[in-house]
């Protein structure tokens, strides 16, 4: 079992929907950022929405910050925060107008 910032490491996370190249091609990531996404993505999302218990304490307060929506502290909270945002529904409001 192999963790990453404390976070245990699962399969690669992929997120074909909202970034089809890739994170690290989006140009919304950094390239650390992207492989850190890339690597734990998964289990934070598993953690999040509550497929997996957390098995040790980074992992319970990453699940509490997910819960509780304060701004992230670490900075896996704070990528995830940046993440979710990212993947968001965004409505889109035209200033067309017709007549």
């Amino acid at each position: 079992m192999t963790t990453i910032h404390g976070f245990i490491q699962t399969d690669r996370f992929y997120d074909d929907v909202h970034f089809p190249r890739g994170f690290s091609k989006s140009g919304d990531f950094t390239i650390a950022d992207a492989e850190l996404l890339s690597v734990i993505g998964k289990r934070l999302l598993m953690l999040e929405q509550g497929e997996v218990l957390p098995e040790n304490q980074v992992e319970e307060k990453f699940v509490f910050s997910c819960k509780s929506g304060n701004e992230g502290e670490t900075k896996i909270e704070i990528l995830w925060q940046k993440y979710k945002k990212l993947t968001q529904y965004k409505p889109f409001h035209s200033l067309h107008r017709c007549a």
